[in-house]
């Protein structure tokens, strides 16, 4: 958003649209199975005790341990969101003319320099860039 606010101060009647890359429907999938096993493992070491004699089984050793250590738990479930988080995101900025790709940071890793941005978009648009403050 800062890039689309430094440039519409500079050309004041460039049109700028942006939408989120969103991740490829594998690594989604992977998030949310990820998501849910944090919430089983959650229920586990606060209830577990009761959910196992619901289900009329043996209590496992593992959901013991969790319910003996529930701070284990509760690092578990901020790293499974980091896991999450980081699954769902493309890290995507990708910077288009008319439908001509001029920058990508999935292909640079990189940001682009606004300088460059800045002389790209005057010499691509000259309409714009007669605008320009």
């Amino acid at each position: 958003m800062e890039y689309a606010h430094f440039l519409k101060e500079k050309y004041p009647t460039l049109q700028i649209s942006s939408e989120v890359k969103q991740a490829s429907q594998d690594k989604l999938m992977l998030a949310q199975a990820v998501s849910w096993i944090q919430m089983g493992g959650f229920a586990i070491s606060f209830f577990g005790a009761p959910i196992f004699q619901a289900l009329s089984i043996p209590e496992p050793g593992w959901a013991k341990y969790l319910q003996e250590n529930k701070g284990v738990a509760i690092m578990a479930f901020f790293f499974g969101n980091s896991v999450v988080s980081s699954m769902v995101q493309t890290g995507a900025f990708e910077v288009f003319i008319g439908g001509e790709l001029i920058h990508s940071k999935i292909e640079t890793g990189a940001l682009p320099e606004i300088q460059g941005l800045i002389r790209t978009l005057g010499q691509r648009l000259p309409e714009v860039a007669a605008t320009a403050y």
